[in-house]
């Protein structure tokens, strides 16, 4: 089992990888890869920063954005409505998308 999680973690790195995006060690690199973002967001609701797109799995900490906290994200998770947060470059956390709302 171990053997088939070390695989998969190895095949996401190189997706990732492939798209220049960077994870935390704390952080699942996305299966597909990554695509572009051009916009910027902030918090609609609160919420936490997830360690993986997958249908609300662990949180990376027990932080929680407020509404109106402006994010930096770095991507959008190719096949989900997820984004990738940053900072200084490096993806800390997803956010589903449903939570974020266009900056003004």
């Amino acid at each position: 089992m171990a053997g088939l999680l070390a695989l998969a973690a190895t095949a996401a790195l190189a997706a990732g990888a492939a798209d220049a995006v960077r994870v935390a060690n704390d952080v699942v690199p996305a299966p597909f890869g990554y695509e572009a973002v051009n916009a910027k967001y902030v918090v609609a609701e609160t919420t936490g920063l997830y360690v993986s797109p997958y249908i609300f799995p662990g949180t990376v900490n027990n932080d929680k954005l407020k509404p109106g906290q402006a994010v930096d994200v770095l991507a959008k998770v190719k096949d989900y409505d997820w984004v990738l947060v940053g900072k200084n470059g490096v993806g800390i956390g997803y956010i589903p998308l449903s939570r974020l709302a266009p900056a003004k």
